[in-house]
């Protein structure tokens, strides 16, 4: 949708005041550069402060901006760096951080930056300083966040040599808009109390972002000048979404809870309830065993690390879902079974294999289990194996993020086959 600059400037002048002209003017070039992002630029609620480097964004759409940093810059390069930061809010950075379940922000944030910055730089755009590229890391371009936070664990920490006072795409943190971690220079949330500076709240922000999408898609009709990433960005956040996690949780739930009913056994670590009646014969109670589920990723070379991020994802999912206390038994399969063992939380999985696949042999495994034999076992997998025909003795919950064939027995009895195709949120 063409957008005039006298528009822009006379819709600018609405909400300058208390901000410096240099960021006026980087505002109303962004939006002219990118019409599409204009309802998002001017949403924006500029603040400005000495505690930082350069600019920076919270949660809450706030902008920060250093007024002698962005004085000594030129035009061109503020306006890329509004862009750059407009982008993390755009691409819902904070969101997608806890739905991938991802705890270092500021390798999360050195993450989206490289997602970010790739288009910007393809774009030609004055990037200031050394701001984080894919290429920089030995990455390819065109990657998404989550895959590049996998991607660049070590790498990422290069970059916290640099002073934690330094903000921008150059360091690894461009505030609570960028990886929901509140920093120390941010304001409170907007309470609507007297003096506060308000900011956008979750369903606005959401509206924002649709229709800035709906720009995208419209000037995709009109010119080709859209990045690719951005289109791409556009149809996904246009596109309606299920909610797989929902489903995942409603059928893992159920499956556990059939897989315990009627299963009793006697304890005497606590006295009968009607002891008192027994006098010195001492009865057991009774009590129900703790699910105990299996989880089996495959990990071949035909998996993608989103589809691998995914997995962790869903496991993290799961292990939250059944409270402290109960243990997942983990297993890695390829062409071979790798790793099998215990853990709690997903920080203690690690990921072996990328040779060929036969999840066969993963579900061999768990069903010759002697000791601690499981009740359920969720796959993740993008289904390129041959299936074994037999079904397990247990209810299997297959999850899957390819374009393979399910297992013939995906949906006999309790087993259920949970397909996930979401369009690339890049």
């Amino acid at each position: 949708m063409p957008i005039k600059l006298f528009d822009l400037i006379r819709r600018s002048d609405q909400k300058t005041t208390g901000y410096s002209r240099a960021l006026q003017a980087a505002r109303v070039r962004a939006a002219y550069q990118r019409a599409y992002f204009a309802p998002a630029i001017f949403n924006l609620i500029p603040v400005e402060t000495s505690l930082i480097g350069s600019m920076a964004v919270d949660s809450e759409w706030r902008l920060y901006y250093n007024d002698a940093w962005v004085a000594t810059h030129t035009v061109e390069q503020n306006t890329t760096l509004v862009l750059h930061e407009v982008s993390h809010l755009l691409r819902n950075h904070e969101g997608r951080k806890k739905a991938a379940g991802a705890r270092d922000h500021q390798c999360w944030n050195t993450a989206g930056d490289c997602e970010i910055n790739d288009d910007l730089n393809a774009e030609g755009l004055p990037l200031p300083g050394d701001p984080p590229l894919p290429e920089k890391y030995g990455l390819s371009a065109g990657g998404s966040a989550e895959v590049y936070y996998h991607q660049l664990p070590k790498a990422s920490r290069l970059d916290r040599s640099r002073p934690t006072a330094e903000f921008g795409p150059s360091s690894p943190d461009c505030g609570s808009g960028a990886h929901g971690e509140r920093r120390y220079w941010e304001l409170p949330a907007d309470d609507g109390s007297a003096g506060g500076v308000g900011g956008v709240d979750r369903v606005k922000a959401e509206l924002v972002r649709r229709e800035v999408a709906q720009r995208i898609l419209d000037r995709c009709g009109e010119a080709g000048d859209v990045p690719l990433g951005w289109r791409r960005w556009a149809l996904a956040t246009l596109t309606p979404k299920v909610d797989y996690m929902a489903t995942i949780r409603h059928v893992v739930r159920k499956a556990l809870r059939e897989s315990t009913l009627g299963r009793y056994d006697r304890t005497y670590r606590r006295p009968h309830r009607r002891q008192t009646c027994y006098g010195d014969l001492i009865m057991p109670t009774f009590y129900q065993p703790r699910p105990r589920p299996g989880f089996l990723i495959d990990t071949s070379s035909s998996m993608e690390d989103s589809q691998l991020a995914r997995a962790v994802a869903e496991l993290g999912g799961l292990t939250r879902q059944l409270g402290a206390g109960i243990e997942v038994v983990v297993a890695c399969c390829d062409a071979a079974v790798h790793g099998v063992r215990k853990v709690f939380t997903t920080a203690q999985v690690e990921l072996y294999g990328g040779g060929g696949t036969d999840i066969g042999v993963g579900l061999h495994t768990f069903i010759e289990r002697k000791r601690d034999p499981i009740d359920l076992l969720v796959i993740v997998t993008d289904c390129h194996t041959a299936w074994p025909n037999d079904m397990p003795p247990f209810p299997v919950i297959t999850i899957r993020v390819g374009d393979g064939a399910p297992p013939p027995w995906g949906n006999r009895g309790a087993n259920r086959v949970i397909t996930i195709e979401e369009p690339e949120a890049r």
